[in-house]
């Protein structure tokens, strides 16, 4: 391989033939650009795209509080599902107080960061604390798309099912509160509550998808389809398809480049979500 210019034939070949490898890492990688993608229309227009931040800081503090009760008890095994229960429980209580116990005259960018500086400094004297698994703790939190469990990706498909299941039912009302919620207010609409159904999908999202793609895709996944989708003058109900498909593009893309290329899995998807967002700006421009 002498450089990035092209696609190896040799590689695509034995990408190709190593079918059984990849299926199911790929999959979870599809699957987990889509929902992200079409989750971050809400998060990009609401203006609190550091939330996956700071719900991925609770997530991971999940672990770390799972890995020391696991080494205080003596338990040398690993329990992968109770890690990431435990993951999914920090985050899905960290988007509902978000959502909803979050003070009205306080913006939600500050109710996110309070929560990611919290997390982190925990998660900073937790790990202090742990003498086996701390070396275990990045693969756990940064994932490893090119290795996914089966497993992982029947978590990931349920949790899919679920969060186009909520949003499919209440599209109208998480709509209205979201981008109106004085209105809402007005009319006798529980805003709260609501808001905290919105972030219950994220915070259901964000674990584990980000077990399986790892912290930065995963932030990426919630930010940059929606902007490209949005950047390119899609309308609302228009914006989520299109996210969607971006992600899904973008998730795909970015895992066989990074096969054929021998390059970082994560960091290529990355690159190739944000080439949609300057494809996005140059359609918006030129539509002017």
């Amino acid at each position: 391989m002498n450089g990035l210019d092209a696609v190896p034939a040799g590689k695509l070949a034995e990408f190709l033939a190593a079918r059984e490898i990849w299926e199911i890492p790929l999959a979870a990688s599809i699957l987990s650009g889509a929902l992200l993608g079409v989750l971050g229309v809400y998060v990009v227009l609401r203006r609190t795209v550091f939330v996956s931040a700071a719900l991925t800081q609770l997530s991971t503090l999940g672990l770390v509080a799972t890995l020391l009760v696991e080494e205080r008890v003596h338990i040398e095994t690993e329990h992968a599902s109770e890690q990431l229960a435990v993951a999914i429980l920090f985050s899905v209580a960290g988007a509902l107080l978000l959502g909803a116990f979050r003070p009205r005259r306080l913006p939600a960018e500050a109710g996110v960061g309070a929560a990611w500086v919290v997390a982190s400094a925990a998660v900073v004297l937790g790990v202090s604390q742990l003498v086996h698994a701390a070396h275990d703790l990045g693969g756990m939190v940064f994932g490893n798309a090119v290795a996914v469990p089966a497993g992982d990706l029947a978590v990931i498909a349920v949790v899919a099912v679920v969060c186009v299941a909520v949003h499919a039912l209440f599209a109208k009302e998480l709509a209205f509160v979201s981008f109106d919620p004085e209105t809402a207010l007005s009319l006798g609409m529980p805003v709260r509550r609501w808001d905290a159904l919105l972030f219950l999908t994220i915070g259901l999202a964000i674990p584990v998808t980000a077990r399986a793609l790892g912290a930065l895709p995963v932030f990426a996944f919630l930010t940059l389809p929606a902007a490209a989708a949005l950047a390119g003058g899609a309308r609302f109900r228009v914006a989520f398809a299109i996210a969607g498909v971006i992600g899904v593009l973008s998730a795909a893309a970015g895992y066989v480049l990074s096969w054929v290329w021998e390059i970082p899995t994560g960091a290529t998807m990355v690159a190739i979500a944000a080439l949609f967002v300057g494809a996005g700006a140059l359609v918006r421009r030129r539509g002017r």
